[in-house]
């Protein structure tokens, strides 16, 4: 990171598997002290401490609370990470604000859109930092796709699709309780929402669908969304403001998209992830739940062929928390908003050659760290400067919820 940041005194509530990920992610990071644990059983917290003593192993051993709300009430704890069920979220995050702490939530921050935004406009007034845990935006292949997208290195799009098959989670388990999860698109589908608005734009539309089983779980969802980008300069979508000059020239784009989740593979089984953007002059391919191999091919110029090269050339090969700054600057400089004209490529006139590329990354669990430390140091950024407001922002996580919102549930059929 380009800018200085302090050591913060962390407490994580919620000692699950992913509070023990966490906690060994983070403890190589400089400005993460893990002061405390909250969990209801001795073995859930002792795994969590294991998983930082690991990598931590000559530190203070941390607190150890049963109660959530013994640790957020904490005087020596500075930010509090909640990685409890759905359900607890609005509630822990509101006391946590309310005794002074910077919160780092896991997704989706709460049940419904409205009451994070609650807890958004509370944390503003405590003035302190406040963030949901949505992480794959700060994978740098995911950050390529947006400046491919964006700057249409194929041309426009016009279909997307993405499908998400995940081991089943077992019967009884709370995942499958709506009124503590919210069900598979608020507890686990913000995540790709949360890539399908920066890549496509805002929803125009949605529709949810489910099948429940005679067991009454719903361990398959999917989704039709209209994503609505908005083009300017040349065909290019800008995530700024327009100007005066750009206003006249805006063009509405919609961008039909399916999501499907799937918890229903056997547990020996290998899941899988993909993206499919399909576009006028070929499609983008990203694969994996933490990102790892990107494929794309067409039929291109020479030069967009060269700025996809030269692009993917910037994404690093080995894990690191701000792969992902790496791309994004490297794109703003070297991109321009009339670095290519796609009209211009589609005249006869225009050799145009078959074009393929994959990149991939190995590594898989050292790009989720990379990428666990980079929301992280996101947040401590937060804290040190009021005025950034971190790369997934409230905005997006609110309007993430709302979009799961809105596609739990249209249609469902019952089997049995």
């Amino acid at each position: 990171m380009s800018y200085p940041l302090s050591s913060y005194r962390v407490g994580i509530a919620g000692a699950g598997a992913f509070a023990a990920f966490l906690a060994g992610a983070l403890a190589t990071l400089p400005e993460f002290q893990l002061t405390a644990v909250a969990g209801r059983t001795d073995e859930k917290r002792q795994r969590v401490l294991a998983a930082y003593r690991q990598r931590q192993p000559d530190v203070a051993s941390p607190r150890e609370y049963r109660e959530a709300t013994e640790l957020i009430r904490d005087p020596d704890i500075d930010v509090v990470v909640l990685s409890t069920p759905p359900h607890l979220h609005a509630s822990l995050s509101k006391l946590a604000l309310m005794q002074g702490k910077h919160v780092l939530l896991e997704k989706p921050g709460a049940l419904t859109a409205a009451a994070l935004k609650d807890n958004a406009h509370l944390a503003t007034k405590q003035r302190r930092a406040f963030a949901v845990n949505l992480v794959l935006r700060y994978n740098p292949l995911v950050e390529a796709v947006e400046w491919m997208i964006r700057h249409r290195l194929l041309g426009r799009v016009y279909h997307a699709s993405l499908h998400n098959a995940a081991h089943r989670v077992t019967s009884g388990h709370w995942f499958w309780n709506r009124n503590q999860s919210g069900g598979i698109f608020i507890e686990h589908g913000v995540h790709f929402f949360e890539v399908g608005r920066h890549w496509f734009g805002e929803p125009e539309d949605a529709r949810g669908f489910a099948i429940t089983e005679a067991s009454g779980e719903q361990s398959r969802v999917w989704a039709s969304v209209i994503h609505r980008g908005c083009t300017r300069h040349g065909h290019v979508r800008e995530t700024q403001l327009p100007t005066k000059e750009s206003e006249s020239k805006s063009l509405d784009e919609y961008v039909p998209v399916q999501y499907y989740h799937g918890f229903t593979m056997e547990e020996d089984a290998p899941e899988s992830t993909q993206w499919e953007v399909h576009c006028a002059q070929g499609r983008i391919m990203l694969e994996g739940w933490i990102p790892q191999r990107l494929y794309v091919e067409g039929v291109l110029a020479e030069e967009q062929a060269k700025q996809i090269d030269a692009l993917l050339d910037t994404v690093p090969t080995q894990p690191r928390a701000d792969a992902y700054e790496q791309v994004r600057a490297w794109a703003t400089a070297r991109l321009s908003p009339n670095a290519y004209a796609p009209e211009r490529t589609s005249s006869s006139f225009v050799s145009r050659l078959p074009y393929r590329r994959t990149l991939s990354l190995s590594d898989r669990q050292g790009w989720y760290e990379a990428m666990a430390q980079a929301r992280f140091l996101d947040l401590c950024r937060m804290i040190q400067d009021p005025n950034w407001s971190g790369l997934v922002t409230l905005d997006d996580a609110v309007a993430d919820l709302s979009l799961a919102e809105s596609c739990t549930v249209s249609e469902v059929w019952q089997e049995g």
